[in-house]
């Protein structure tokens, strides 16, 4: 008896000495992974394909050629958590609302008062980030594309003044 009282005294006490290592691990994790975050929107289609080996390397060499750029972008945007959360919440109201395309962006920069050193910035950010997507729609076969949900867009028509 005297043994199994001494045993889980023991594993009592490992136990509370192995919890608050065990806890201080984590919010590192959590910052590693949100600092990885920061550019990879426009990398994120990718998750949807399965990718080969030389496909692999052009992403790393796109990655490693523009990734700094768009971090770059993304922290001159410099968004304040005010602009942060009426950015939130005026997505939602285009979700809700249902608009697209040109109306969605209008509707979301005229509810987030951005400065005019931000919105050149997001202009930017935009320019670049189209690069790098249509460099990555470049690389994917045809069958990635439908697997990742990417239509090919038709050339614009041209109107003909009569």
């Amino acid at each position: 008896m005297k043994n199994v009282v001494r045993q889980l005294l023991i594993l009592t006490f490992v136990a509370l000495i192995a919890l608050p290592v065990m806890a201080a691990d984590k919010p590192e994790k959590k910052a590693k992974k949100a600092k990885g975050a920061a550019n990879a929107g426009v990398f994120a289609v990718l998750k949807k394909v399965e990718l080969t080996d030389s496909q692999k390397e052009q992403v790393a060499a796109l990655k490693k050629e523009f990734g700094d750029k768009l971090a770059e972008a993304n922290k001159a945007v410099g968004l304040t958590d005010d602009q942060k959360a009426a950015r939130k919440t005026a997505m939602q109201e285009v979700k809700d609302k249902g608009l697209k395309g040109k109306d969605a962006r209008e509707f979301v920069s005229g509810k987030v008062n951005l400065s005019s050193q931000q919105q050149a910035a997001q202009k930017e950010l935009a320019s670049l980030t189209a690069v790098v997507r249509t460099k990555l729609i470049g690389i994917l076969t045809p069958e990635q594309k439908e697997a990742a949900g990417i239509k090919e867009k038709p050339a614009k028509k041209k109107k003909v003044a009569k």
